[in-house]
């Protein structure tokens, strides 16, 4: 049983790590990259720095400072986490128990470039196999992806859905074909999506149609906001609603970063993972005495 896992390592959640472990709590950090921050070629607006520097370059110094106060850290892709009193936290091969969490992974900036992706988001199209799953129970359903994220949305659904196909979108899929069990792949690129009121087909760019009863959008990575729904977290606008001092619905889970919404910048992180590693250790000093 961990105390506190830190998912991300990201501004947010190495800031959150640096007052947990300077107050006495020793957290876990769960990480797949860097994620936008990685991706940014020249940072100049930030406070300290007299030239400018990449982010890569920053979120690098980030991970060397938290290994030098000897915190663990796991780079493996985080898939889901569940509450029971406790949180279940699932990552591509380990799952781990905690009391709290904080969720600072950032938010996805990819989605599917469908024209008609407004028009069935809520009637055909889902974000998330734990919420929406039970409503297509012996339907015909796919899950859009190519990653563990989407293997892992298809293996909700499969108990539940007459057939469950993972739609890779002409990407090459990155798993192996006997992780899928009766789960089908479908690599053609998709061009449009129909239906009357709700979606009931997928043309795919060789004008051949795919009949289904919904789509289950797994791009990429699970986020926070992911992770969130599942939770059944409130939401506005695709981010996680937190109080005042990062804490959510749901008691010791807190957020942080851009998966909160508002001003993403690096300072605007930094100080939520500080406020969050904070409140975090509070929780965690109540609940274990």
């Amino acid at each position: 049983m961990q105390k506190l896992i830190i998912a991300g390592a990201g501004p947010a959640g190495i800031s959150a790590a640096l007052y947990a472990v300077r107050a006495g709590i020793t957290p876990l950090i769960l990480y797949k990259d860097g994620g936008a921050l990685e991706k940014a070629v020249k940072i100049e607006n930030y406070y300290g720095f007299s030239h400018p520097i990449s982010g890569k370059q920053l979120y690098e110094n980030g991970l060397l400072q938290i290994q030098a106060l000897s915190v663990p850290t796991l780079q493996e892709e985080l898939l889901s986490i569940e509450y029971d009193g406790d949180y279940l936290i699932h990552t591509a091969l380990h799952t781990f128990r905690a009391k709290s969490v904080i969720l600072a992974t950032g938010t996805k900036r990819n989605t599917l470039s469908l024209k008609e992706l407004k028009k069935y988001e809520g009637n055909g199209i889902s974000y998330c196999a734990v919420c929406d799953g039970f409503f297509y129970r012996q339907k015909e359903v796919a899950v859009l992806g190519n990653g563990p994220y989407a293997l892992h949305e298809a293996r909700v659904l499969e108990p539940l859905a007459k057939k469950v196909t993972i739609l890779t979108n002409g990407s090459e899929p990155a798993f192996a074909a006997e992780e899928l069990g009766s789960i089908r792949v479908e690599e053609k690129k998709i061009l449009s999506a129909r239906g009357d009121t709700s979606l009931s087909h997928l043309e795919f760019e060789d004008h051949t149609l795919f009949p289904l009863d919904g789509l289950f959008v797994a791009l990429g990575t699970a986020d926070s906001t992911d992770i969130a729904r599942k939770l059944g977290l409130f939401m506005e606008d695709n981010h996680i609603l937190i109080e005042k001092d990062t804490s959510t619905a749901l008691p010791g889970l807190f957020a942080a970063g851009d998966c909160t919404g508002g001003l993403l910048q690096i300072s605007k992180a930094v100080y939520e993972g500080a406020l969050a590693g904070t409140k975090a250790v509070d929780y965690l000093r109540k609940e274990l005495q």
